[in-house]
């Protein structure tokens, strides 16, 4: 019989030493799995413990066992912590500083659900990042930040500037974009959306719920929510505010459409209770883009709901917006309340420094070394280490080239949602472009009334709602899909 018409010879010494391949490598994956999941572990027990040590308060030994129920579920799945981080991000200012220099509660969590999903995707030889179209401005954006704090260090304007503190802001604002990286580079598909959508608008209804619990409980009867800030809060609750309103007809379940709706009026509620003016015009800026681009009967009806204000606003919020001015005194004149004329004085200070350094800028957090001094060289009382306007801030610390990069980014997310509106091919995605285009509008108009671009509280779940954004874009077959 020929060899080629004969029997076929099993190569039973080639089986085996495949079959051994095999084996070692799931050892393997199996073998770093387990030493990611420990080295997590090891390092949110040793946080627990430095933080909370051991003879504590009933409450805080109920956040030790939620915190480590999260943990297991994190090392065992890793996209559940994807789930968990944007519902307990609102709540981390609760948890007590961690004694080590540049961690903090976000980062830790953070690192711990992707170092553990990494290692997995590691020992698969699968690809762990995925290309962003905002890859570039924003890695741009945190390296010129870090040039300009060389810059502050070796050319200092005489007033003093710390590079090493300098440093650390910079690593903790970074990590409020590492969000979008790791989300990115997780969530695959439309299922994997809709789950981290609905966890963003859980943690904004908790953040509602909490704020209308407390009350109106900070200085001046201002809610202070969880945040401990009242503009902090308000810049939070308008921001993901506006990306209930288009998720409501998107939503085929009943259920799903009362939650939004409900969301959405209780955080509006808890938003009038931080009486944060900013917070205020940048809800009602992003609410008109929002309705507009979702239903023409949506915006006639926020128009009417506008012109009826003084008709439904409660005393105190009627107080705090006609408070922006006052009357002087045997004057027919008006003047500033104590807070905006603070905000003013402030940015004329900060204009000085600009004209002073319009290029290069003082150098990343200069601004808190200079600002004090400026303002009292120009005889301005209220001039504090704040700039309360970011766009200033980038123009003072960072020079025009830093201001420039800003407002690219800002115009970037907004593109990347106008993009993803016009290709979505599921409701649920368009209608998450548009809310989430919204959040760049109210995100943008804060940003004239405050820092909050790099608050990792604040900021953090506007970057996981950018990442599913660019998650469906790509999916829907745009560039670099």
């Amino acid at each position: 019989m020929s060899p080629t018409t004969g029997p076929l010879r099993r190569d039973i010494g080639g089986e085996m030493r495949s079959a051994a391949r095999r084996g070692a490598e799931r050892s393997q994956r199996s073998g770093m799995l387990v030493l990611a999941m420990v080295l997590a572990a090891v390092l949110m027990a040793g946080f627990i413990v430095l933080d909370y040590q051991f003879d504590q308060a009933e409450h805080r030994l109920f956040k030790i066992l939620a915190g480590l129920l999260a943990i297991a579920g994190i090392l065992s799945q890793p996209h559940f912590g994807l789930l968990i981080l944007p519902v307990a991000t609102p709540f981390l200012p609760w948890v007590p500083p961690a004694p080590i220099p540049g961690l903090n509660p976000v980062n830790l969590l953070l690192f711990s659900i992707f170092g553990t999903y990494a290692i997995g995707r590691i020992a698969r030889r699968q690809e762990v990042f995925r290309k962003g179209r905002l890859d570039l401005w924003i890695g741009g954006l945190i390296l010129l930040a870090a040039v300009s704090i060389l810059r502050g260090a070796a050319f200092p304007t005489g007033l003093g500037f710390d590079a090493g503190s300098a440093g650390l802001v910079l690593f903790r604002s970074s990590t409020t974009f590492a969000t979008y990286f790791i989300v990115h580079s997780m969530v695959r598909g439309l299922p994997e959306r809709r789950h981290v959508t609905w966890a963003v608008v859980i943690g904004l209804l908790a953040e509602a719920i909490v704020t209308l619990m407390y009350g109106r409980n900070g200085s001046g009867g201002r809610a202070l929510g969880t945040l401990g800030q009242s503009n902090e809060l308000g810049a939070f609750l308008a921001l993901f505010a506006v990306v209930c309103v288009p998720l409501i007809p998107a939503t085929r379940n009943l259920l799903g459409r009362i939650i939004l709706l409900g969301t959405f009026i209780a955080t509006c509620i808890a938003l009038f209770m931080s009486l944060s003016r900013g917070s205020m015009v940048a809800l009602v800026a992003a609410l008109a883009i929002v309705c507009w681009r979702t239903s023409r009967a949506l915006f006639a009806i926020l128009v009417v709901t506008l012109l009826l204000s003084p008709f439904w606003a409660p005393d105190y919020l009627k107080d705090r917006i006609s408070g922006s001015q006052m009357e002087v005194a045997g004057s027919d004149e008006v003047s500033m309340d104590m807070a905006a004329e603070a905000r003013v004085q402030t940015w004329r200070s900060i204009m000085e420094v600009v004209q002073a350094h319009p290029i290069e800028g003082v150098g990343w957090t200069g601004l808190g070394y200079v600002l004090p001094d400026i303002g009292t060289e120009l005889g301005l009382e209220d001039v504090k280490d704040s700039a309360h306007n970011t766009f200033l801030r980038m123009l003072g610390e960072m020079g025009v080239l830093g201001f420039a990069l800003f407002c690219a980014l800002l115009w970037q997310c907004w593109s990347l949602s106008a993009r993803a509106t016009r290709l979505a091919r599921d409701p649920f995605d368009k209608a998450l472009a548009i809310g989430v285009g919204g959040a760049v509008v109210s995100m943008a108009v804060s940003c004239a009334f405050g820092d909050r671009f790099f608050n990792v509280i604040i900021a953090s779940n506007f970057w996981v709602l950018m990442a599913l954004v660019e998650d469906s874009l790509s999916e829907a077959g745009g560039p670099r899909a």
